[in-house]
């Protein structure tokens, strides 16, 4: 069976154990914190950083993306990539764009408010969450409210690696209790609640409370 490396709180793990979940491919999740000298991670992730990955016939390799693109190869099922040229491409700049700028904010606030005091006991930095409130995340906010169209998901019909990759960044504002204003926002707003009422995000956002619940206690 293949094995996952990392930690589902971590935004980058949760996208690759997302993509998992949607297209239903088991697999053993081995915690992993980054940097971890464990001698198998390193071969799969010489830098270090997570989730990295290795497969059931051995083969070792680290980034959600690349994790993401090998499960399709392995099994096109519930795909997460469209088969029409101009939407696969769509789809790809979403997953580009929320694994950069989308995750530079949202990351952000999860860290100061979640990941820094609960597991590396960093104090929240009020001035820098000032600053991401009121410049970084109505910035990411507004272009993505501009590109949601009228159907359920962010290209096509169907829920794609660009719904993913987005919904994994929104799962960083919910756990740093930051709420998507309705008013502001009103397409966005409403593609949050679908996504997080997705089977597969509940029991993604079930799993990682669970983790920081029990980190504070």
């Amino acid at each position: 069976m293949s094995i996952l490396y990392g930690v589902p709180v971590s935004p980058f793990v949760r996208k690759a154990m997302l993509a998992h979940a949607h297209k239903n491919v088991p697999y053993e999740m081995l915690i992993t914190m980054p940097n971890s000298d464990d001698e198998e991670f390193r071969q799969a992730s010489p830098t270090g950083k997570i989730p990295a990955y290795k497969t059931d016939d051995g083969v070792a390799f680290a980034d959600s993306s690349v994790i993401v693109a090998y499960l399709e190869r392995i099994d096109a099922t519930n795909s997460l990539y469209p088969d029409k040229a101009s939407d696969y491409a769509l789809a790809l700049w979403f997953e580009e764009w929320a694994d950069v700028s989308l995750m530079e904010a949202a990351g952000a606030l999860y860290f100061q408010r979640v990941i820094g005091p609960t597991f590396f006991k960093h104090e929240t930095d009020l001035k820098r969450v000032d600053e991401i409130l009121t410049e970084l995340i109505p910035k990411v906010l507004t272009l993505l409210e501009s590109r949601i169209t009228e159907g359920n998901w962010l290209v096509g019909d169907d829920l794609s690696v660009a719904d993913i990759a987005v919904g994994s960044c929104l799962i960083n504002l919910l756990h740093a209790d930051y709420q998507i204003e309705q008013s502001r926002w009103p397409k966005l707003y409403s593609y949050n609640e679908r996504f997080i009422a997705l089977p597969i995000a509940q029991e993604q956002i079930a799993t990682e409370k669970g983790m920081i619940a029990q980190a504070n206690s």
